[in-house]
């Protein structure tokens, strides 16, 4: 059974996103979500992408869910702290085909998502805005 609606795989095709689905742990990955320019790094190195693990919640639909995990753990290439993150070995990380994914806690304003009017492209936009605001607390 599919994770997401027809629409939404359509968007995601559209994108140009690199995607991969386990519909046993509810998982969908997203290969190559672009990172801001200089933003992040990662063991020294600055990243142009990042691997993106959302979890779909069974009432996707309807309440658009709050949390995204990534692979590698992002690091600010001007050291500041990302709240809310956790990093290699931290809190709530999923691990998936050898990897471990890192925890970005975001909880949307539950009012902002559109029940069953809102699709995948309002979770790619709350993924982009979270990785390009580090500092944001919600």
């Amino acid at each position: 059974m599919p994770l997401l609606f027809d629409e939404d795989y359509l968007i995601l095709q559209e994108s140009g996103l690199e995607y991969e689905e386990d519909e046993a742990q509810r998982f969908l990955l997203i290969k190559n979500f672009p990172l801001t320019n200089g933003l992040y790094v990662h063991s020294g190195v600055t990243l142009e992408k990042v691997e993106v693990l959302w979890i779909v919640p069974s009432d996707y639909n309807t309440s658009g869910g709050d949390m995204f995990w990534v692979h590698p753990a992002l690091s600010r290439a001007d050291g500041k702290e990302i709240p809310s993150v956790f990093g290699f070995g931290g809190g709530d990380a999923r691990n998936f085909k050898g990897k471990e994914y890192c925890r970005w806690s975001r909880h949307w304003n539950s009012a902002s998502w559109k029940p069953k009017s809102d699709n995948i492209q309002k979770v790619l936009d709350r993924i982009e805005w979270a990785l390009k605001n580090p500092d944001a607390k919600r």
